[in-house]
Formats: structure tokens, C-alpha cells, sequence
């Protein structure tokens, strides 16, 4: 039988619940108002063996933090994220469930091979997730960023969130080899450019002969 999580326990839940809820309109489910380390600290008394009754996204979130974060191999933990795809149905859950994932160093290569296999099915959120998870720093790196530039410059779609994943992606590389990602700026998707340049713009990690030359 499914765990109905009670968010009840939490107090003050209706004003982050209108906020939470103007955050994800493309999203099923609305939001319960709980924080994320409210999602964090539920997930911590779960395990990867206990369904979920998925009511609110935070529901589905706590779901991910627990298979993102468990201390499984990387092949068991595979079996367990493909089950969970198809409710990527948000940003949200996409972005808090990829910055949860864990598994040991003798796993990277698979790690990587399998979240860069992801950029290339047909969901959308499936894309942005195998982006999002390869942000880890671990990964941003020259051989991974060249990797990763050159498949997010295939990227042509019109999935707002997708293009925004690669545009976040681009920036990160951008913030840590500016010089490398810059060679592939030219060869991004029109959209995906523009979100980039201006997610260059925002950050206080670039410098401003770095922004300049974005255009």
C-alpha cells in the first residue's frame, strides 16, 4: 500500500503554497507548502522500497530525493529512475531531484554515460534532467563540457524549459571555461542563446569583458 504523506505537520503552508503553485504552471500537481527542507527531512525517514501516494509535487519530489539519494549501486538506482520519468513533470522536480544524486566514484562513467543518453529520448523533462544532473561539478570539466556543449547545440525545440536548461547549462560552462563554451556559442539554437547570454548577464561569477563578448 502506497505512504500518504501527511504535510499537514508543517505549519504556515498557505502562503508558500500560492507561491510554489504561480511557480510551476506547467505542472499536474499543485503544490502542498512545504519547503524543500521540509521535502528533504521527510525523504530522510523513507527508502527507495516505499511508494509514495503522489497527491501534491512534493510528493513526487520526495519520491526522487529518496531514489536520487540512496546508497545503491548505479544499476539498481537505474531501474528505479527510469519507473520515476514519467513524473518529471516539472522544473522543479527535475532540478531538486538531480542536485540529490549520489553514488560512488567508481560509478562517474556510467553516471555520465547514462543522464547523457537521457538528452537525446523524446520527453522533454527527461532532456532537461539528463542537463540539470550533469551540472554536478564533478562533471563540469573540459572533456564533459565539450561533451555536453556539442549535444545541447543539437537541441532545436520550442519546450520553454528545455531550451532554459540548456541555456543554464551553457552558463555554468561559460562561468568555468569561458573560452571553451564561448566556441560553441554561435552554434546554439537562436532561443537557447538568447536565454544564455542573458543568464551570463545575471551572474556575478562572470566578468564583464566575459558578458561583453556575448553580444
Amino acid at each position: 500500500m502506497a505512504i500518504k504523506i501527511d504535510w499537514t505537520v508543517f505549519p504556515g503552508r498557505d502562503k508558500r503554497k500560492a507561491f510554489t503553485d504561480r511557480l510551476i504552471p506547467e505542472s499536474p500537481f499543485r503544490s502542498a507548502g512545504v519547503s524543500i527542507p521540509q521535502a528533504r527531512k521527510t525523504a530522510s525517514a523513507l527508502s527507495p522500497d516505499d511508494e509514495i501516494e503522489f497527491e501534491y509535487i512534493e510528493d513526487i519530489i520526495v519520491r526522487g530525493i529518496v531514489i536520487f539519494s540512496a546508497r545503491i549501486s548505479f544499476e539498481e538506482k537505474k531501474t528505479l529512475i527510469e519507473a520515476f520519468l514519467p513524473f518529471l513533470c516539472s522544473w522543479m522536480v527535475t532540478d531538486i531531484v538531480s542536485s540529490s544524486l549520489w553514488y560512488r566514484k567508481d560509478e562517474k562513467k556510467d553516471v555520465f554515460s547514462y543522464f547523457f543518453s537521457l538528452i537525446d529520448r523524446k520527453e522533454e523533462m527527461t532532456q532537461r534532467l539528463g542537463i540539470v544532473a550533469l551540472m554536478d561539478r564533478s562533471f563540469m570539466d573540459e572533456e564533459h563540457i565539450s561533451l555536453m556543449l556539442d549535444k545541447i547545440s543539437a537541441i532545436h525545440t520550442d519546450h520553454y524549459l528545455l531550451n532554459m536548461g540548456a541555456a543554464w547549462y551553457f552558463a555554468s560552462a561559460y562561468t568555468r571555461l569561458p573560452d571553451l563554451a564561448y566556441a560553441w556559442y554561435p552554434r546554439l539554437d537562436g532561443r537557447i542563446r538568447k536565454m544564455a547570454r542573458q543568464k551570463c548577464r545575471d551572474s556575478r561569477r562572470i566578468s564583464q569583458q566575459d558578458k561583453q563578448r556575448l553580444g
